[in-house]
């Protein structure tokens, strides 16, 4: 199982660049069965108001974006719920000398519940998750 960090997500349904490539790659991974949890819900929702303030995206292309990746996962990704023991464990990974924000910790609690490796495009992620036992895949 491999779990997607909303890096992955966030650079394919806003368009950012190498986008093609992570959906090729998605694609070649599809059958060793793709996951998010339902906190990927909301930061990628967090993504596309973050990049509407910037003035990045306008509010169609927000709307679009999302809906187009809501629709995209209930067809194609496993929807993994938090546990209250995730949020236990992303504060003991927050405690560690790691560098991670609160919704980093938390998918890194999900991916080691799960026993899923990671996905992301952030190294600092992979580092962590490296670093916590969790068994990284670089997207490409």
């Amino acid at each position: 199982m491999i779990y997607l960090d909303t890096s992955v997500l966030g650079a394919i349904f806003f368009r950012e660049p190498g986008s093609a490539g992570l959906v090729t790659w998605l694609e070649r991974k599809r059958k060793q069965g793709l996951t998010i949890s339902a906190w990927t819900l909301t930061e990628m929702a967090s993504v596309g108001g973050v990049k509407q303030r910037m003035g990045v995206i306008d509010a169609q292309m927000r709307q679009q974006a999302l809906a187009n990746f809501q629709r995209f996962a209930s067809v194609h990704f496993g929807l993994v719920e938090i546990d209250p023991a995730d949020f236990r464990a992303a504060a003991v990974f927050i405690d560690m000398p790691l560098n991670l924000r609160a919704g980093d910790a938390l998918h890194l609690a999900v991916a080691r519940r799960t026993s899923a490796r990671l996905a992301s495009l952030d190294q600092r992620m992979g580092e962590a998750a490296d670093a916590v036992g969790i068994k990284t895949l670089a997207p490409a």
